[in-house]
Formats: C-alpha cells, sequence, structure tokens
C-alpha cells in the first residue's frame, strides 16, 4: 500500500501535537523503546548507567531525545516525497550505521511509532493507520541502505 495525500496530512497534522511539545514526547517515545528493549541503553553511553526511572532529568538523554523527533519531525515534513522522506532515513542509517546501530534497532522505534502516538499524542486509528502504511513505503530503503553499508 503506498501513503496518500490524505493520510500524510494526517500524519503532519498530528504530528504538530509532538512538535508543541517536542521533549516531552521525545521522552516519552525513546523511554517506551527502553522499556521495550532494556539492553539498547548500553547503546548510549553518556546516559548507559542512569536508571530508566531517572532519565528525564538526565541532560544527555534529553539531547539525544530531542534529537529523534527533529530527524522524525523533518521526515514528517516530507512525507508528502516519499522519495525525499526515504532519503533522509538513509542518511540516518548512514551514520547510525558508523555507530553500530541496526536495522533491527530502527525498526524496533519506528515500530512503536503508531501506537505511541495514539496512546499519547491524540491520534486516532486513522493517524496509526498512516503511520503504518508510512513505515512499510519508507522500510525497504533503509534496508536498502543498511545493505549496501555491509
Amino acid at each position: 500500500m503506498v501513503l496518500s495525500g490524505a493520510q500524510a496530512a494526517a500524519i503532519q497534522g498530528n504530528w504538530k501535537n509532538i512538535e508543541a511539545q517536542a521533549q516531552e514526547y521525545a521522552n516519552a517515545l525513546f523511554l517506551k523503546y527502553l522499556t521495550a528493549n532494556p539492553g539498547d541503553q548500553a547503546r548510549f553511553p553518556k546516559f548507559a548507567e542512569v536508571p530508566l526511572g531517572d532519565l528525564r532529568s538526565n541532560a544527555d538523554f534529553n539531547s539525544q531525545t530531542i534529537v529523534i523527533v527533529k530527524a522524525l519531525s523533518a521526515i514528517v515534513a516530507n512525507l508528502g516525497d516519499v522519495q525525499k522522506a526515504a532519503e533522509l532515513l538513509r542518511q540516518r542509517v548512514r551514520t547510525h550505521y558508523k555507530r553500530n546501530i541496526t536495522m533491527a534497532q530502527f525498526e524496533r522505534l519506528l515500530d512503536l511509532l503508531p501506537m505511541f502516538v495514539q496512546e499519547n499524542a491524540l491520534a486516532g486509528g486513522d493517524v496509526a493507520d498512516a503511520w503504518r502504511i508510512a513505515i512499510a513505503d519508507l522500510m525497504p530503503a533503509m534496508r536498502d541502505e543498511y545493505s549496501r553499508l555491509q
């Protein structure tokens, strides 16, 4: 399935809720990720040893999470042009590959998004479904880039 213009607009409209409180949502998303994938916290040396419950008050954690949401914001802004959004993700794969971030880790984070926006950012089922389609449309470009780097 291909993301429609209306679906891209629905994601973009809902994303405004996230951008309005970017740090709060950024922290919530990444805490959800680390709760589901606790071993991945070790990949972030600046806050690897910080207890999960203390991460929100850690400046390094806050810096990392806001970078993630800003990157997602750029992708969301370009969902009307899937090729451009895919290129932004390819760039992320290239920079993260150097830090031993796996494709599976990207997938686990992106897999969280549809339910996360529904549970936390006032998204309806239609927006969550649009996210699922967007991720399915963009994932092949990420996988191709990751394979090219190996």
